[in-house]
C-alpha cells in the first residue's frame, strides 16, 4: 500500500495494567510466542544508526467509543473478565508488498522526490521474503497459545489468519507465487533474471546492441542497490550494503549505516518456508492488481515488466539530470514501448541493461485467484468461499466471499481496490455497484440469521475514496488478457461507485456489524463508528505493515462478555526474527533466513523516509497506544436469547444394588445474565449399559418447559439396576450442549434363603 498518510504519534510507555503472555517452549529467538504485551521493540542508544533492542511492555486500554467526547458503543462492566466466553480468534497479517526488488517494472527513481512516491523503493525490500516468513513462524506460536485475557479461562485455538492486502508489491506473477509458497510452506527463490540469450533482440525491450549485466549469472543481485553496476556517475541515494557510502556526494541518507558485504546476492537465495498451520486467507489490495499499487496492468507496463531495461536515477543533486524523462511512462497512459527506446538511445545512463524473466509478467485477478486456488488449501486461500452466481456473473473476477467459521459469527471480505487505475487517485478504495449491492445481501441474510459481523478489506473507510470507475481501465474485449492483464474482465457495469460514506452508512443500518479490520495506511489506528441512533455501531481497525516500521500485524480475539456486550482484544505482535540484529561488517554469506529477516526490521526502522527517525518525535506507523493492544467493547447487537450455560448432576457417584433404583437430580442453570427465558430446554439423559436403565429406557428425553435468567430447574429421574447387571455405568446428562455425568458402580444385591 502506498505510505501516503500522516504522521502519527506513539508513546514508548506502557499502559494500563500489564498483562503477560506465555512464551513458546524452545523458543529460538527472543520474540517468538512473545506479544507486546510482554515487551516492545525500541532503539538501542547508538549515535547515528539506531540498532535494537528490548523495552517496557504495554498492556491492553479499554475503550467503548466515548474518549474525547464521543458515543459509547458499548458498557465495560466489571466482572466480565470471569463470565466472557470466546466466540472467535483470528491472526491479521497486512501489507507484506512482498517486490521483485530487480524487477525492470520498479520506479526506483522516483524515490528521491519524497512526497507521493516514498513507497517506490524501501532499501530493506530484498528482505521481505524472509521477513515474511518470520511472521508466518510468529502466527504459528500464537495459534494455539493466544494472548492471555485477564481473568479468562477461556484459551480458544485460532479459526484462521487472514491477509488483508497488498500481498505483492507490483501485480506480478512472481511476487504472487511467493506469497503462496511462503503461505503453504514450500520452497521459495526470491531471485530472478534468467539466461537473456533466447530474448535478446527478440522482446521489444531487449535490444539487440544490449550488454545485459549478470548475464552470465543471472541468479546475482542486479538492481539499484549495487552501486558497481550504475552506468551513471554516482549512485548516492540508494543504499548499497557492499559500500553504504558513495564518498562525497550532494545527497547520501546512508553514508552512517551498516556495511554487510554481499548481502544482496544473499538474499537472492533459495529458503524452505514455514508455512501457516491454520488456513490462511487472502484479500486484494491496490498493490495486487495494480501496478504500484497505482496503473491498471497495460500492454506498455506488461513488457516492461519482463524485458530487460530497468529506468534508473540517482537524487536530481547527485546525477545532475532531471527524471522528468522517466515521467511519462508512469504519467502518460498513451506511452509506448518505442517512446521508452528513444528515451535510451538519447541517454543510455537512464537505464540498467538487466537479465529478462517471464514469471515477471503482469497477473490478472481472475488469474490470481486461479492460482490461490490451484493448490486446495485454505478453500483457496478465501477465493474458493466466492459464490457460483457472483463467479458466472463477473465471468470469474468476482474476488469477495463470505464464511463462518465458528456458528454465530460471519466473516465478509471485501476488494476493495480502484481497479480502473487512475494514477495518484487509485492508490485509494472503493466497491463497485455489484459487490455494494451484494455485500448488502450478505448483511440481511447475517442478521436473519443471528450471526455477528466482521469485515475484512484492505481499506479502511477513510481511505475509499477514489471515485473511478472499473471501466476507466480497457475493456479485455478491447486487449487480450495475456497482453495487457490489467484490463476489465467483468462484463457488470461498475456504477454507481461507492466510496467509504456510502458503505459505512449502509453498514449502520445492520446493527450486527461489530468490526472492521483492515490495513493499507501501514498505521495502528482504531477508531469508533457509532451510528446515528447511539444504539450501535462498529470498530474501524487497521494494522501497521509488515513493509514498514513496526513491522507489527496484530491478533484478535472476540469475546461474549455475558453482560449484553461483547469484548474485542486486539493485540499487536512483532515478527519471529531476533531483536538483535548481525553487527556492522558482517558478512551475508553465512547468514540465517532469520538473520535477514532481522536485519529488515532495523533496516526499517532507520529507512530515511517512513523509519520511526524520520518522523521527529513521532514513530511513523506504531499508532497511539490506544491504538495497539485494546479491549473494544460494543453492546451486542443479537436478538435476546437464553443462554444454558451449567448442567449438574448429584449424586456424581453412586453405589447401585441390583433390583433397585434411585433419583438422579439434574440441574438445569439458565445463565444470569441471559436476556430471555430459556423455554423448551431440551435435556437427554443416557445410560452406558443395557441393564441400568433411565425412566426404564436406556435413553430419553425430558423437556423443561421454561427457566428464567438467572434461575436453574431442577428435575428428577429414577435410574434402576436390572437383576442381571453388574460391572460399571455412566449416565450423561445433555443440555444445549453442556454435559454432565454421573458414574454408577452396580452391586450384587442379597439374596434370600428358602425355607
Amino acid at each position: 500500500m502506498n505510505r501516503f498518510r500522516t504522521r502519527v504519534a506513539a508513546a514508548l510507555v506502557a499502559a494500563g495494567a500489564l498483562i503477560t503472555v506465555a512464551v513458546a517452549q524452545a523458543a529460538t529467538s527472543d520474540t517468538l510466542g512473545v506479544s507486546t504485551l510482554t515487551q516492545r521493540i525500541v532503539p538501542d542508544s547508538s549515535p547515528g544508526f539506531n540498532f535494537l533492542t528490548t523495552g517496557p511492555r504495554e498492556g491492553y486500554t479499554v475503550r467503548d467509543g466515548s474518549e474525547e467526547g464521543g458515543v459509547a458503543l458499548g458498557s465495560a462492566h466489571s466482572g466480565r473478565a470471569h463470565r466472557r466466553t470466546s466466540i472467535s480468534y483470528f491472526g491479521q497479517l497486512t501489507d507484506f508488498q512482498l517486490a521483485d526488488e530487480e524487477s525492470p517494472l520498479r520506479v526506483e527513481f522516483l524515490d528521491p522526490q519524497g512526497g507521493l512516491f516514498t513507497s517506490a523503493w524501501r532499501p530493506g525490500e530484498a528482505l521481505n521474503p524472509q521477513e515474511e516468513d518470520a511472521m508466518m513462524r510468529q502466527f504459528n506460536a500464537f495459534s494455539t497459545k493466544p494472548p492471555r485475557v485477564a481473568g479468562s479461562g477461556d484459551k480458544p485455538k485460532m479459526d484462521f489468519v487472514v491477509n488483508t492486502g497488498d500481498i505483492s508489491d507490483n501485480n506480478q506473477y512472481n511476487e504472487a507465487l511467493w506469497n503462496l509458497q511462503i503461505a503453504e510452506g514450500d520452497t521459495v527463490n526470491p531471485g530472478t533474471g534468467v539466461d537473456p540469450t533466447p530474448y535478446i533482440g527478440k522482446n521489444p525491450l531487449c535490444p539487440a546492441d544490449m550488454n545485459v549485466l549478470d548475464a552470465d549469472d543471472p541468479g546475482l543481485y542486479t538492481g539499484v542497490q549495487d552501486r558497481d553496476e550504475w552506468p551513471a556517475p554516482t549512485m548516492g541515494y540508494f543504499w548499497d550494503p557492499d559500500q553504504p557510502d558513495p564518498g562525497p556526494v550532494a545527497v547520501n541518507p546512508f553514508a552512517d549505516w551498516p556495511s554487510y558485504p554481499g548481502l544482496m546476492n544473499r538474499a537472492q537465495r533459495s529458503f524452505k518456508a514455514t508455512g501457516l498451520k491454520v488456513p490462511s486467507y487472502f484479500v486484494f489490495g491496490n498493490h495486487d492488481n495494480l501496478v504500484q499499487g497505482n496503473a491498471w496492468g497495460s500492454g506498455i507496463f506488461n513488457q516492461i515488466a519482463t524485458g530487460c531495461l530497468k529506468p534508473i536515477n540517482d537524487d536530481s543533486a547527485n546525477s545532475g539530470r532531471s527524471t522528468d524523462p522517466l515521467l511519462g511512462f508512469v504519467l502518460n497512459p498513451n506511452f509506448t514501448t518505442q517512446d521508452l527506446l528513444d528515451i535510451r538511445n538519447s541517454e543510455p545512463s537512464y537505464f540498467m541493461e538487466v537479465p529478462p524473466d517471464p514469471d515477471r509478467r503482469l497477473i490478472s485477478k481472475k488469474e490470481a485467484m486461479n492460482l490461490y486456488r490451484s493448490t486446495g488449501k485454505s478453500h483457496g486461500h478465501g477465493f474458493g468461499f466466492v459464490d457460483q452466481a457472483s463467479r458466472e456473473a463477473s465471468n470469474g473476477y468476482a474476488s469477495y466471499y463470505s464464511f463462518s467459521p465458528r456458528k454465530g459469527i460471519r466473516y465478509i471480505s471485501l476488494d476493495t481496490s480502484s481497479e480502473g487505475g487512475t494514477v495518484l487517485v487509485s492508490d485509494k478504495g472503493n466497491l463497485d455497484d455489484p459487490q455494494f449491492q451484494w455485500l448488502e445481501s450478505q448483511l440481511k441474510k447475517a442478521t436473519s440469521n443471528n450471526e455477528l459481523v466482521v469485515l475484512f478489506s484492505h481499506h479502511a473507510p477513510g481511505s475509499m475514496t477514489a471515485n473511478v470507475p472499473d471501466e476507466a481501465a480497457k475493456s479485455c474485449t478491447e486487449v487480450a488478457v495475456a497482453v495487457a492483464p490489467g484490463c476489465d474482465g467483468d462484463p457488470r457495469v461498475s456504477t454507481p461507485i461507492h466510496l467509504g460514506t456510502d458503505v459505512v452508512e449502509m453498514l449502520h443500518k445492520y446493527p450486527n456489524v461489530i468490526a472492521w479490520v483492515a490495513g493499507h495506511s501501514h498505521v495502528n489506528d482504531v477508531t469508533p463508528f457509532p451510528a446515528p441512533d447511539g444504539q450501535s455501531g462498529f470498530w474501524s481497525i487497521r494494522t501497521a505493515a509488515l513493509a514498514d516500521w513496526p513491522k507489527q500485524n496484530r491478533l484478535v480475539q472476540i469475546f461474549d462478555d455475558r453482560d449484553g456486550n461483547l469484548s474485542i482484544f486486539g493485540t499487536v505482535i512483532d515478527h519471529a526474527a531476533s531483536v538483535e540484529a548481525p553487527a556492522d561488517g558482517t558478512s551475508a554469506a553465512n547468514m540465517s533466513t532469520d538473520d535477514l529477516a532481522s536485519l529488515s526490521r532495523v533496516v526499517g526502522y532507520n529507512e530515511n523516509q517512513t523509519g520511526a527517525e524520520a518522523c521527529g518525535s513521532d514513530r511513523c506507523g506504531e499508532g497511539k497506544v490506544e491504538d495497539r493492544n485494546v479491549e473494544l467493547v460494543v453492546r451486542d447487537p443479537r436478538k435476546p436469547k437464553a443462554i444454558v450455560s451449567k448442567v449438574t448432576v448429584g449424586p456424581k457417584k453412586r453405589k447401585l444394588k441390583t433390583g433397585k433404583r434411585f433419583k438422579l437430580t439434574i440441574k438445569v442453570t439458565n445463565f444470569i445474565t441471559a436476556t430471555a427465558d430459556a423455554k423448551n430446554v431440551k435435556v437427554y439423559v443416557k445410560s452406558s449399559s443395557k441393564r441400568v436403565k433411565v425412566k426404564g429406557k436406556k435413553k430419553v428425553r425430558i423437556v423443561i418447559r421454561k427457566i428464567k435468567p438467572g434461575k436453574t430447574a431442577r428435575v428428577s429421574v429414577p435410574v434402576r439396576a436390572l437383576g442381571k447387571a453388574r460391572g460399571k455405568a455412566k449416565i450423561t446428562v445433555t443440555a444445549a450442549g453442556n454435559k454432565a455425568y454421573a458414574n454408577i458402580k452396580v452391586i450384587p444385591g442379597k439374596k434370600h434363603k428358602r425355607h
